[in-house]
């Protein structure tokens, strides 16, 4: 069988809306609907996870050019030339009965899952980055197209450069599981520490796992100039 994949960049979130009303104190419609809405995101996520990985796979110069440039219209151009439909053999959920899957991305979380797997892709670079002191602070290019608050890819940079190998190992982690759990909460720590003072982050844990792999991704595929060396003073004796 032959699956295929519609695939329409930045249109929409993996989350389900919100319910209209909050239900009636003492009954069980709460409790439903918030692992309703969880097992939507799960399956969401899981879907999109799936079309990025065929992605990288069909597609990877296209790929590796999104997430290299630093100009929004050009990223929207290679957006719109990786949309449209896409044969994904490994698509789940699919049987003889389904010709085609919809997917659907934000455009922060699109960047970070194709992120992702460019990171798997190459896993034995990102294995051997070492852990960088952290600094005062952080600026890097591809913020301009990341369509995340600055402060967010701020804090990401610098958990990818503090914890590597803590990034990484959430990014093998399947969306939702126990396992990815477990990896957010060793990361925890460097999270706290990397955020900037009276910021609040907000958002599902796809969004933060996008913000960490687009940052992880970046540091090997668009590292920051190297500083210019500060030169020697001199002293003369009196």
């Amino acid at each position: 069988m032959r699956l295929r994949a519609l695939l329409i960049a930045s249109v929409i979130g993996l989350s389900g809306a919100a319910a209209a009303a909050d239900p009636p104190i003492g009954s069980r419609l709460g409790e439903r609907t918030t692992k309703n809405q969880e097992k939507r995101e799960r399956e969401a996520a899981l879907g999109a996870q799936e079309m990025a990985r065929c992605l990288v796979n069909k597609k990877r110069q296209s790929v590796r050019a999104f997430l290299a440039t630093v100009d929004a219209k050009e990223s929207k151009r290679l957006s719109d030339g990786m949309s449209g439909e896409h044969e994904c053999f490994s698509m789940t959920e699919g049987n003889d009965l389904v010709e085609g899957r919809m997917v659907t991305f934000p455009h922060d979380i699109y960047r970070g899952m194709l992120a992702e797997w460019m990171i798997k892709a190459d896993e034995r670079t990102f294995a051997a980055l070492p852990a960088l002191p952290r600094q005062m602070v952080y600026t890097r290019n591809w913020y301009a197209v990341s369509d995340r608050d600055a402060s967010i890819d701020e804090m990401a940079t610098c958990v990818s450069e503090s914890a590597p190998a803590e990034t990484l190992a959430l990014l093998k982690t399947m969306p939702y599981s126990p396992e990815e759990g477990a990896a957010f909460g060793v990361l925890g720590p460097h999270l706290g520490a990397c955020l900037r003072v009276g910021v609040r982050v907000t958002g599902n844990r796809q969004s933060l796992r996008a913000g960490l792999a687009d940052a992880l991704y970046q540091r090997v595929a668009n590292p920051p100039p190297a500083a210019p060396p500060v030169p020697a003073t001199t002293t003369t004796q009196p």
